[in-house]
């Protein structure tokens, strides 16, 4: 059974739910892929399982190559419909740096491809968002990473507001720690990246 197949299965309004190796809590309930070694989080017949099985204890639904030259995770994103707009990733965050940075990197582009306002979000840590207007709440630090030249403007309760349109290259700190105090209204041309972490006594931009 193809990814595409098996998602044209429920509502196009229902977030998909993506688990992978470092899988800790979050919702295992359909639609929902095991990326291989969230493969060994799986509790029953349930979702679809994908990768290489380098890291997988079980047999997989879709067995990819281990001499390719994506990621599992750029894999099953790419293969998401267009239709579908939320994607929820649990397990894609901690231990090797390389892939965690490879994963914002699936998660951009998957953005990027989108034709309708779309969301994808690495657990309570990280939310990407297409290009448009957004809203959040936030009491506490924030970041927004673009991983392409974007212009945004950034209004509401947060103590470093951009009223007029600011261009934001790749990485550029001047979207570093930020703080939030409510309602923020983020509207992007290209997609980004809002980082969330704990508050703590240094709420200052170094």
């Amino acid at each position: 059974m193809k990814i595409s197949d098996y998602l044209n299965n429920f509502p196009s309004d229902i977030p998909i739910n993506i688990i992978g190796p470092l899988y800790r809590s979050g919702p295992l309930q359909e639609p929902v892929l095991f990326i291989d070694g969230g493969t060994n989080y799986r509790c029953n017949d349930s979702g679809l399982s994908v990768g290489d099985g380098d890291s997988s204890e079980f047999p997989l639904d879709i067995l990819l190559s281990i001499n390719k030259d994506f990621s599992d995770l750029a894999y099953a994103l790419s293969a998401i419909p267009s239709h579908f707009s939320n994607v929820y990733l649990y397990g894609f965050l901690g231990e090797r740096r390389d892939h965690e940075l490879f994963n914002l990197g699936a998660a951009h582009r998957f953005l990027e491809n989108r034709s309708q306002p779309s969301t994808i979000q690495f657990e309570q840590t990280i939310i990407g968002y297409t290009a448009g207007r957004w809203n959040f709440q936030r009491d506490g630090l924030f970041s927004i990473l673009c991983l392409k030249d974007t212009w945004l403007t950034l209004h509401g309760e947060c103590n470093y507001p951009c009223q007029d349109r600011t261009q934001f290259q790749v990485l550029d700190s001047l979207g570093l720690s930020n703080v939030g105090h409510g309602e923020i209204d983020l509207q992007n041309e290209g997609p980004v990246f809002v980082i969330f972490e704990t508050p703590t006594k240094y709420q200052h931009r170094t």
